[in-house]
C-alpha cells in the first residue's frame, strides 16, 4: 500500500474506530450455534487423534456446543499447545497467570483454558482486545462473541475478556500468547485500525517486560515473512528467542501456515 493510500485508509479507520469504541452499541447476547460433526474428519488417523485430544482435555462438551469452524479452530489450538507442552513443561511454574493479546472474539478461549487447566493450576486467563467493539456483518461485536464463550466456560473468577489497550496493562503474567500480532502495517489497516495503533516494537517490549521469570511468550505469525519481521524486532530489542518454524495440523488448514516463535525468560 503506497503512502497516500495508507494515510487515507488510516484516517477512515481512525474515525470508525473512535465511533465504535465510544458508542459500544450491543444488540444482545450471542448464542453459540452447534453443528453436526459426525463426518467432519473421515480419515481414521485424524479421527483417532481427535478422540485422544477430546479425552485428554475433557473437550467433549465443546464438541457439542461449537459450530464447525469454531470447533476445528479450537482443535487446531489444542493440537498446537499439546505438541508444545513438552517444551513448556521445562519452562513454566505450576501456577500460571496467562494473558492472550489481540484476542479478537476469543473463540479459542475453550482450548486455551482446557489445555492449561489440564497441565497447570490456572490462576487467571485474560483475553485482551483493543478493538473489542468491531462489528461483524450480523451486527454483533467481538465483545458480544467473547461473552458467549465465557458464559459457557463459566469460570468468572478466572477467565476474563478485557476491552483495553494492552500497552496500558501492568499486571504480570507467566504466559503471554500473541497469535498473529500486527508486525507490518498493511494487515492492521485492512483489519480496520488506524496507523497510530501500529507499534509493534513497543508491543513486543512491553509483553517481555511484564513477563515474569520463569515465563514464556508464545507468538505465531502468518508466513515466514511476518515471522522475519518479528525476529527483527526481537533482535533490535535484545530479546532472545527460539524459532520453532511452521506448524500445521490435520484439524484445520490455513491458507498460509502459522510460524511459531518462543521467547523464554
Amino acid at each position: 500500500m503506497n503512502d497516500w493510500k495508507m494515510r487515507l485508509a488510516s484516517g477512515w479507520n481512525a474515525l470508525r474506530f473512535a465511533m465504535r469504541s465510544r458508542l459500544r452499541i450491543r444488540l444482545g447476547r450471542v448464542r453459540l450455534k452447534p453443528a453436526p460433526k459426525a463426518h467432519l474428519y473421515p480419515d481414521a488417523a485424524t479421527k483417532r487423534q481427535e478422540r485422544e485430544l477430546l479425552d485428554a482435555y475433557d473437550f467433549g462438551r465443546w464438541r457439542e456446543l461449537l459450530g464447525l469452524t469454531d470447533y476445528q479452530l479450537n482443535l487446531y489450538q489444542l493440537d498446537f499447545l499439546h505438541r508444545l507442552q513438552p517444551e513448556l513443561a521445562k519452562r513454566l511454574p505450576r501456577a500460571l497467570r496467562i494473558v492472550d493479546v489481540g484476542s479478537r472474539t476469543f473463540y479459542y478461549a475453550p482450548a486455551l483454558f482446557r489445555f492449561f487447566r489440564r497441565h497447570y493450576e490456572v490462576e487467571s486467563l485474560t483475553g485482551i482486545e483493543l478493538d473489542a467493539y468491531r462489528r461483524y456483518r450480523n451486527g454483533f461485536t467481538a465483545y458480544d462473541y467473547a461473552q458467549a464463550y465465557l458464559r459457557e466456560l463459566n469460570e468468572p473468577g478466572i477467565v476474563r475478556y478485557e476491552a483495553v489497550d494492552f500497552m496500558k496493562a501492568e499486571a504480570p503474567y507467566n504466559v503471554c500468547t500473541l497469535f498473529l500480532p500486527f508486525v507490518t502495517p498493511d494487515p492492521l489497516l485492512h483489519w480496520g485500525l488506524p496507523i497510530g495503533t501500529f507499534q509493534p516494537a513497543r508491543l513486543i517490549e512491553h509483553a517481555y517486560r511484564r513477563l515474569e521469570q520463569p515465563g514464556v511468550l508464545i507468538v505465531t505469525n502468518k508466513g515466514p515473512e511476518e515471522q522475519q519481521s518479528l525476529h527483527r524486532l526481537l533482535r533490535e530489542a535484545g530479546i532472545p528467542f527460539a524459532d520453532r518454524g511452521p506448524f500445521t495440523s490435520a484439524f484445520y488448514a490455513y491458507d498460509v501456515p502459522r510460524y511459531v516463535t518462543l521467547v523464554v525468560k
